[in-house]
């Protein structure tokens, strides 16, 4: 019986340039995924800047998704945190 290979080469399309990628058969979708939101982002930022080259596009709407990649990580990292510090605050209580 042949084994289906963990890591495969997949490619992706940004800004209309191929890249082949390595990731694990499970991250195929999502590296599908994350291709097309980036090209979305980028289409986006061209609409509202043309005056920008496509380096300066790609940079700007890769900065934009990490931006909001970190806004929608931060509320769960502050409640992480505060239970945290709640629990520590309940051992050092009763030391």
């Amino acid at each position: 019986m042949l084994k289906q290979p963990l890591v495969v080469e997949q490619k992706v399309v940004i800004a209309g340039r191929e890249y082949w990628l390595r990731c694990t058969v499970k991250e195929q979708a999502e590296l599908q995924e994350a291709a097309r939101l980036l090209n979305t982002k980028i289409a986006q930022v061209r609409q509202g800047a043309g005056h920008l080259s496509m380096e300066q596009s790609i940079v700007l709407a890769a900065l934009s998704l990490g931006q909001h990649l970190v806004t929608q990580q931060s509320p769960q990292l502050e409640e992480c945190q505060q239970r945290l510090a709640k629990l520590v605050a309940l051992i050092e209580a009763k030391n």
